[in-house]
C-alpha cells in the first residue's frame, strides 16, 4: 500500500515537471545548428518584456515587420495589447481581435485583454493609418504593451530612408529593427530595393550590383540608415536566418555589427520572425 502511495505520489511530481517543462518550452526551443544545439527564444523572452513592466515598441526595418509584431502581440495576448501603425499596416484576421477603424473609435475604445488594433481605415487598401496627430497618451497609458508599425519597405527587403523616415515617437521605451537575410546576394533594383537612390547613398553599391553583408551593415547601421530616428532601447532582428547558410551569414552580419558598434545596440538576434524563435549573439 506504502509503495502504491508513493508511486502515486512520484507520478503526481513527474507530471506537474513535465507541465512546467511544456510551459517554459512555449517560448524556448532548441535546434541542432552545424551540429550543435543551440537555445532559440521568443522575441519577448529576448527583449525581456514582463507583465510587471509596460513597454511600447517602435518596430522598423524590411523584411517581416508585421509578422514580428503579430507574433509578439500573439505571445502577450493574455495583457492588453495594442497595435497601431504610425504609417500603415495590415490587421491580422482573427475574430477575437478588436479593431476600431476610426479617430473617434480609437479615441472612445475601452482597452480590455487581448489584441486590439487602432487607426484610421483606408477602404481602398484595406490597411490601417496612422491616427492623427498621434496616439493620444491617455489612450497609449492604458495598455501594458504597444506595438507601432513605425517604418514601410511595401514588402521589399531593403530600403533607403528620407527625412523624418522612420516615423518612431518620441515615447518609445524600444526601437526594434528588422532586417532579412534573404537579401543577401540579391540585385540591388527596384524589384528588391524601396527608393533605390537613397540606399546606393547608404551602401555604395550601384544598381544591379549584388547586396552584400557589408551594404546590409551599412544600411542598418549608417547615420542616415534604419535607426536614424531610434528612440529608446536599440535592438536588431535578422530574420529568415532559418538553415545552415543563412544562419551563418546571419551570424558574420551581427558579429561584425557588435565589433563596430560595441555599445549601440542593446540585442542582436538572429532566427525566423514566422516562428518567434530567435538567438542571441552574444559579444
Amino acid at each position: 500500500m506504502k509503495t502504491q502511495v508513493r508511486n502515486d505520489t512520484l507520478n503526481d511530481i513527474i507530471i506537474v515537471l513535465c507541465r512546467n517543462f511544456v510551459s517554459l518550452c512555449v517560448f524556448r526551443n532548441y535546434r541542432k545548428v552545424n551540429g550543435k544545439v543551440r537555445e532559440y527564444c521568443s522575441a519577448g523572452v529576448l527583449l525581456g518584456l514582463t507583465d510587471n513592466n509596460p513597454a511600447v515598441i517602435a518596430v522598423i526595418g524590411c523584411g517581416g515587420k508585421t509578422t514580428f509584431i503579430e507574433n509578439l502581440a500573439n505571445e502577450y495576448r493574455h495583457r492588453k495589447v495594442l497595435i497601431t501603425p504610425t504609417t500603415k499596416i495590415w490587421h491580422m484576421p482573427d475574430e477575437n481581435i478588436v479593431v476600431r477603424t476610426t479617430s473617434q473609435e480609437s479615441i472612445t475604445h475601452k482597452p480590455i485583454k487581448g489584441i486590439q488594433y487602432l487607426g484610421i481605415l483606408n477602404k481602398l487598401s484595406n490597411k490601417l493609418e496612422a491616427l492623427e496627430p498621434e496616439l493620444p497618451e491617455e489612450v497609449r497609458l492604458q495598455y501594458d504593451l504597444v506595438l507601432l508599425e513605425a517604418d514601410g519597405s511595401q514588402g521589399l527587403p531593403c530600403k533607403g530612408w528620407l527625412p523624418g523616415e522612420p516615423v518612431i515617437p518620441d515615447y518609445c521605451t524600444h526601437t526594434v529593427g528588422i532586417t532579412t537575410i534573404s537579401a543577401l546576394g540579391k540585385r540591388a533594383d527596384s524589384d528588391t530595393v524601396l527608393r533605390l537612390p537613397e540606399f546606393q547613398k547608404l551602401t555604395g553599391l550601384q544598381k544591379g550590383d549584388p547586396i552584400t553583408r557589408q551594404a546590409l551593415k551599412q544600411m542598418v547601421c549608417a547615420g542616415n540608415g534604419m535607426f536614424r530616428n531610434a528612440v529608446g532601447s536599440q535592438s536588431i532582428f535578422v530574420n529568415h536566418a532559418e538553415d545552415n547558410a543563412g544562419i551563418s551569414d546571419a551570424m558574420e552580419l551581427l558579429s561584425e555589427i557588435r565589433q563596430e558598434y560595441p555599445e549601440r545596440f542593446a540585442l542582436l538576434a538572429y532566427g525566423s520572425a514566422q516562428e518567434n524563435s530567435w538567438k542571441e549573439v552574444w559579444p
